[in-house]
């Protein structure tokens, strides 16, 4: 039927084609074509390369919070009298934790069966989570910064054990952590 209607040919009905030229025809049919073409065309792209940018920049983004808790403790403890030039080595226990969004889906399904006139009843329960996604990007619920696990603390002034007592009170109540994990030594010319 197809092929007739391409080639123009009558039908027994009489009815005259819809297009008055094969030229037309032709061009309908590769259109048609071409648009089932488009459709079945897969549209997305696999790029290696955006994984390796992502874990860099996430690498980068932690030596940036590392250098920047150094660079303010620094500045915070070389106000200390008697303190002196300090240098400060962080230690952290890992990137922080980050926590997406994700869609839940529960879905159930009861089945009652009868055979030899014993009732038996099936219940099948799916449970399905996927990552919530914002703009193509998925969607930050929470990010906690890294757990600081020891300090190295190098000042100037800690020849005395009364700054390096006061180094350490300040150093461990800025950080939140315990005075065991701070280390202050005495250091030259820095």
């Amino acid at each position: 039927m197809l092929y007739e209607w391409i080639r123009g040919e009558n039908n027994d009905d009489g009815d005259r084609p819809s297009f008055p030229n094969k030229k037309s025809r032709y061009i309908l049919v590769i259109a048609i074509c071409l648009g089932l073409l488009a459709l079945i065309w897969p549209v997305t792209r696999t790029d290696k390369t955006g994984n390796s940018t992502v874990r860099t920049s996430t690498i980068s983004n932690d030596k940036k919070l590392n250098q920047q808790l150094a660079s303010e403790l620094e500045y915070i403890l070389s106000r200390i009298d008697g303190a002196g030039k300090v240098k400060v080595s962080i230690s952290l226990a890992s990137g922080g934790l980050k926590t997406y969004a994700a869609n839940t889906r529960n879905e159930s399904r009861a089945i009652e069966e009868s055979q030899n006139g014993a009732n038996k009843k099936t219940t099948e329960t799916n449970m399905s989570r996927d990552l919530a996604v914002s703009a193509g990007a998925p969607l930050l619920v929470e990010n906690k910064t890294p757990e600081v696990t020891g300090v190295l603390v190098v000042a100037e002034g800690a020849k005395s054990p009364i700054i390096q007592e006061k180094l350490v009170q300040a150093t461990s109540t800025l950080l939140n952590i315990s005075p065991h994990q701070v280390c202050v030594m005495p250091g030259g010319d820095i």
